[in-house]
């Protein structure tokens, strides 16, 4: 009875163990996919970013204003490389309600013209473990890996890891050929 019972407490761990690496957001797994419309209602598929690095910053409404300076910082430094570069403000909005997310959307249209995925189920939020307390920065190379995560508010230690990652990655980028 003991061994029978230790058996069924190791195998409901390692099936715990297997569920919870597979829904993780891990450096050096595959990027989870999605497909979102930004404030302008253009539909964006990381299928469709394939053979460029793309670079997320997730939040939430809470932490959505920790997510200025990330996106300010990456903008400025990696501008004009949109042929191999993509970055995305991505935001769960799943707890606006129906009637509400047409003014979020129109909120988002007016506070800045580059793309801001909007997330109005969460699922793809969840994915990329965006948090309350503070953004998360995803680099996804040119094959859909996940590169770096930074879960935190801006500081140069978490900037100048990110900014690695992606330099990185545009270098293995430049020196493969293009699809």
């Amino acid at each position: 009875m003991l061994n029978t019972l230790k058996k069924i407490i190791g195998l409901l761990a390692i099936t715990a163990a297997l569920t919870s690496g597979l829904l993780a957001l891990e450096v050096g797994q595959p990027a989870p996919s999605f497909s979102l419309k930004d404030q302008f209602g253009e539909t964006w598929q990381l299928s469709e970013l394939k053979g460029r690095v793309v670079v997320l910053v997730a939040s939430t409404k809470k932490s959505g204003e920790l997510m200025g300076p990330w996106v300010d910082g990456l903008k400025n430094r990696y501008s004009g490389r949109k042929d191999t570069f993509r970055l995305f403000a991505l935001v769960d909005l799943h707890n606006i309600p129906g009637l509400f997310r047409g003014f979020a959307t129109s909120r988002i249209k007016k506070e800045t013209k580059d793309p801001v995925l909007i997330d109005f189920d969460g699922k793809t939020a969840k994915a990329y473990d965006a948090s309350d307390n503070y953004p998360v920065v995803v680099v996804i190379d040119k094959d859909s890996v996940v590169r770096e995560v930074k879960k935190t508010k801006l500081d140069k230690e978490a900037f100048d890891a990110v900014t690695s990652a992606i330099d990185k990655s545009l270098r293995e980028t430049q020196a493969s050929p293009q699809p």
